[in-house]
């Protein structure tokens, strides 16, 4: 079983669904969203970030490893016909996608030279991508370092990461929220990059 599949039932905190829709409107000052665009949310729980997004574009697919969290998403979703869910991993993908969105996912990737490259590869040309996720903590944002990889990210770290991979006009917004927690503040920042 996932350990995400555990957490579903109790998922959409206040301050989760705050995180998404702050992360969504960034998305929206950022990118230019249109009704000919299909978007791929990977690892996208509940789909607290498809949502504030999906009327804005011609379909929506999300990507998880959590068939609980899926299955939240599906009930969610029953009034939404362009939106279509998979379990299934990012590296799995065969498709390609105009826009590429994760928030809070890329800690728990393991390779993140891997990742670049597979998302570069899966956006059609002139794509773009839109990944919020922790700045650089001290580890004690997370319990466990069970399925924790990283301990957020420096803006030297991905720019050349990304960059590597191929993606251009690379610019990476700090603070884009802030989440307390356990008595300290942690930052995210959206990363945003075109092919």
């Amino acid at each position: 079983m996932n350990n995400f599949d555990n957490y579903a039932k109790d998922w959409n905190t206040e301050t989760r669904i705050k995180c998404s829709h702050t992360i969504a409107n960034s998305i929206k000052n950022n990118i230019k969203l249109n009704k000919n665009m299909d978007i791929l949310d990977f690892g996208c729980g509940t789909g607290s970030l498809i949502f504030p997004l999906i009327d804005k574009v011609r379909t929506a697919h999300g990507i998880d490893l959590s068939s609980k969290m899926l299955d939240i998403l599906k009930e969610k979703s029953k009034n939404h016909k362009n939106l279509t869910t998979e379990l299934l991993g990012i590296f799995e993908l065969s498709s390609v996608f105009d826009l590429i969105i994760s928030s809070m996912v890329m800690h728990h990737i393991e390779d993140i030279t891997k990742l670049a490259k597979k998302l570069y590869d899966s956006l059609n040309p002139n794509g773009v991508i839109a990944l919020a996720d922790l700045m650089e903590e001290d580890g004690s944002f997370h319990n466990s370092m069970d399925g924790v990889f990283s301990l957020g990210f420096s803006n030297e770290f991905l720019d050349k990461v990304f960059k590597s991979a191929g993606f251009k006009e690379i610019k990476i917004i700090e603070n884009v929220f802030t989440v307390e927690k356990n008595c300290n503040k942690y930052s995210l920042f959206l990363l945003i990059g075109k092919k």
